[in-house]
Formats: structure tokens, sequence, C-alpha cells
């Protein structure tokens, strides 16, 4: 197929143009006829290239990658063909940097309702067709999870994974882990003789969950639980498939500890003391266990306090008092002593009073969690017709811009969930060569089905399908340029 462009008009014989003459041949090879014409005669000139999209080198790729939007674009991306996933799985620096560029935002939270039901998934970005077609293919209706009467509770969401507890055989409590993205459950045991050596008002504070970034099928459950003064860890690793129960510490006078209040943040548990101003930190790679003291006008109570992480990964501490947050960074003095540097406080009561109009209502507020330099929180009223509302905002500590990002008739415990790299994205022992998954890609060129990703020449008329729905133009695509490349998938 050939397509001429018309003779330019005539101009002064001191003028040369160029008539291009380009042909596409069956196996993706561009024929470029250039004639120029000057007053006086007419150079014939033929080149022949061969540049088509298998040319793209992986540093080439890369580059393309780190433009797009999100994760579950690079992971549709990833998936199209063997060499794009090679191109990701073949070099851990690319994912640091490509994490470090892009911040994986929630794409829905876990829901525990009251009742022997099943947590409910709601997503947060609905008209994403990227994220939706990441949960199309999860199982976030949790039905690779045993069966139970009384349901599963959340406890933490972390990397990707869900951890879960539930009674399922007589009293005895167990955990599982999921990760819906690759329906892989696990379930776990509680430790075996966790309360033994307490002295009295025993109880299991809660449970958390640490993924590694680059061995996504490796995972360690946190147990945190306590006595009268003391505090313990037990920590699960899947990779031994053993529980290690820690030594109890004393952490002084009567703790005050909460059920389900603490964080995980860096590698460190961080559980504020109910009417204290001090929470306590378990270091999960050193087994240390200590008492952090917190700023003199910081009084916890209930959840009015977490403790989080910056934009640039800095530990943070956000208090609610009222509608009011403040803001604190762990940070260095003139001697080199940790102190909370004050960073910020905001009154949300008039942006919460204009998005919900609910300002004659009374309601509670819950620091629901503090991530990459976002606080998500929830406000829950009681309506005028007896109906129970909450809102779901984040609040960026950068710009203090609030966004309402779900509202609905629930109250209960909300777990974000945020997509980590699946397994298929990340290399094991080196190996870049198996099949990607999904279905084949298709490329369409001028409307007609053209072949496989390396049947096409870069510069055609081309449209990228994947499992069905147009991805993007591949005239969007240039070797060596800096280019951004919108991937829209329906």
């Amino acid at each position: 197929m050939a397509s001429e462009l018309l003779p330019p008009p005539k101009l002064p014989s001191t003028t040369t143009m160029a008539t291009i003459t380009t042909a596409f041949s069956a196996d993706g090879t561009t024929t470029t006829t250039i004639i120029t014409t000057t007053s006086n005669a007419i150079t014939a000139s033929t080149t022949s290239t061969a540049t088509t999209i298998s040319s793209l080198s992986g540093d080439d790729l890369r580059e393309i990658f780190l433009r797009l939007p999100d994760l579950p674009a690079l992971v549709r991306a990833g998936l199209t063909c063997r060499s794009w996933l090679g191109a990701v799985r073949s070099n851990p620096a690319f994912r640091r940097l490509f994490r470090a560029l892009h911040p994986a935002p929630p794409i829905g939270f876990f829901l525990d309702l009251t009742g022997p039901t099943n947590p409910l998934f709601v997503p947060l970005r609905p008209s994403d067709s990227d994220v939706i077609a990441a949960l199309r293919r999860g199982d976030f209706f949790l039905t690779s999870l045993p069966h139970s009467f009384w349901g599963w509770s959340v406890t933490d969401c972390h990397d990707g994974y869900i951890l879960l507890w539930n009674n399922l055989v007589g009293n005895d409590l167990s955990l599982a882990t999921l990760n819906p993205m690759t329906w892989a459950v696990d379930i776990l045991p509680l430790p075996g003789g966790i309360e033994a050596g307490s002295s009295n008002n025993f109880g299991v504070l809660g449970f958390h969950l640490q993924c590694s970034d680059e061995k996504p099928w490796l995972f360690r459950v946190i147990c945190v639980c306590t006595d009268q003064n003391r505090v313990r860890a037990a920590i699960f690793s899947s990779e031994t498939r053993d529980w290690v129960i820690q030594p109890w510490v004393d952490i002084g006078e009567n703790n005050s500890l909460k059920f389900r209040a603490g964080s995980l943040v860096d590698g460190s548990v961080y559980w504020p003391c109910h009417g204290k101003g001090r929470m306590v930190r378990i270091n999960i790679r050193t087994l240390d266990t200590s008492v952090v003291d917190l700023p003199g006008q910081v009084e916890v109570d209930g959840y009015n306090f977490k403790a989080g992480e910056t934009k640039d990964g800095k530990l943070c501490i956000v208090y609610q008092s009222g509608l009011s947050l403040d803001v604190w960074i762990r940070s260095m003095d003139g001697d080199g002593a940790e102190i909370w540097a004050p960073q910020s406080t905001h009154n949300l009561s008039a942006e919460i009073d204009r998005i919900t109009h609910t300002g004659h209502l009374h309601g509670y507020i819950k620091i629901v969690q503090v991530r990459y330099g976002y606080v998500y929180l929830s406000k829950t009223c009681m309506t005028l017709a007896g109906m129970q509302h909450c809102w779901f905002f984040s609040l960026s500590l950068e710009t203090l811009k609030l966004e309402l990002l779900h509202e609905g008739k629930y109250d209960g415990y909300v777990h974000l969930y945020v997509m980590a790299f699946p397994p298929s994205l990340v290399a094991d022992g080196g190996s870049t060569g198996h099949d990607a998954e999904g279905e084949a890609a298709v490329l369409l060129v001028d409307g007609v089905v053209a072949g496989g990703l390396t049947d096409v020449a870069l510069g055609e008329v081309a449209v990228l399908l994947v499992d069905g729905v147009v991805a993007f133009p591949l005239t969007d695509v240039a070797l060596g340029a800096s280019v951004a490349v919108n991937l829209v998938f329906g």
C-alpha cells in the first residue's frame, strides 16, 4: 500500500522542494523515496529503513514507562508482550525509581461490616479504567477465603496483601493473608503460648503485615499483645513458616494500649497509649521496644492520633482535636537529639461543612491512616432521618487540599488497599523469560489487523489493542524521544 503526497506548487527556481512517497510492506519495513526538485535538475534518492517497535531497547522502554501515570497502567503495559515485560522485570532500579516517582494511591478500601459477613470492598477510583481493569481480574469479593459462618474481619492491608482473622474451628482464632491480585491465600494459626508469662489483663492488641517490594511473594505478620504494664511481639515469616515470640518488655505504668490503634511505618510498629502523651515503638528489624514521648499538647483519645510518613518518607504524627489537625515531623535538633518539629495546623471545619453540608449535625472524626504525605480520615454523623452517614477524605500535607473520596451510609473500620507490584513484574533470580499474563495484543493499522508488536513500523497510524480494547496509538512513541505515553484502557 502506498500513499503519495500532492506535488508542491511551482516556486522560483532558487527554491528546493521535496516530494516524499512512503510504502509499507507486509513485514513491517518502511520504504521512503525522496525526490528533490530545483529549477535546474531533479535528483532522486531512495533510502530504506527498518525501524520497528521491536527496535526499542530496554532503556528506551523504561524511559517511556516512567511517564505512565501509575502502577495499574504500568502493569497493563508490561503484560502486553514478552519484551515489554522483560524491560520491567529485569531492572530493580527502574522499579525503585517508578515507586519513588509514582507513589501508589489507594485504589479502594475494605469496610468491616457488622454481622456474619465478609468485608465490603469500595473502589475509590471508579472512573479510572486502568484501576477497574485491575479490579476486574482480582478477588476483591474475597471468594477464595474458606467459608466461615462468622465471616472474616480485616486487620491490616499492606503492599497488595490483606490480613484477616476469624474463628474457623471452634473458638480457635485463625489468620489468613490474601493477595486479591493473584488470588493467593495463606491460612496461619496464632502463635502458640503467646500469653505465657503474662500477669493479668492479657490481650491481643492487633496484627500488622509487612511485605517485600522486590520479593512480593514473601511477607511477615507482626502480632502485638499486652498485659498490665508490658508488651511483647510475635513475628511470623512466610519463608520459615514459623512464629518467633519475643520476650515481654516492661514499658512502665499502666500502658492503656487500645485495640487496633497501631500503625506500621518504615519497619516499626507505633502504638499510642490512650490518655497519655507517649507511644510504644517496636522496631521489627532490631526487635527493640522503646517508648517515644509525644508533644505536650497531644492527648491520645480513641482515633484522634496516627503515626505515618511524609511524602519523602520521614516519620510524622497527626493529632486531631475537634476539627483541627496538627502535624509534627520527627527531626534532629542542633545537638543531634530527636525532637518533634511542628509542621502545620489545619482547621477542617469550614471545608468539611462545605462538602458535607452537616454543620448543624453532631459527628466525629477518625484518622484512618497517614501515608506518603496524605492523611486519610472520615467523618461520621447521624442525619435528621436517623441514618448514619460517613464521608471519607484525603488531605495532602503538602498542599493542605482536602478531597472527598467516598461517602455512604456505613460505619466501622476502614482499611485502605494499595496496589503493589505483582510477582509477574518482579524477576525471581534474574529470570525474565516467562510468558506475559493476559491475552495477546493485536495491532490495527488503518482499521486492519496487522499482526504482533514486531510487525508494525514506528510512525504508522496504528492502534494497540490489549484484551480487545484500545490502548494507545503508536504514533505517540518515537525512538529516543522523551514523550508522555497516555494509556487509555476501556
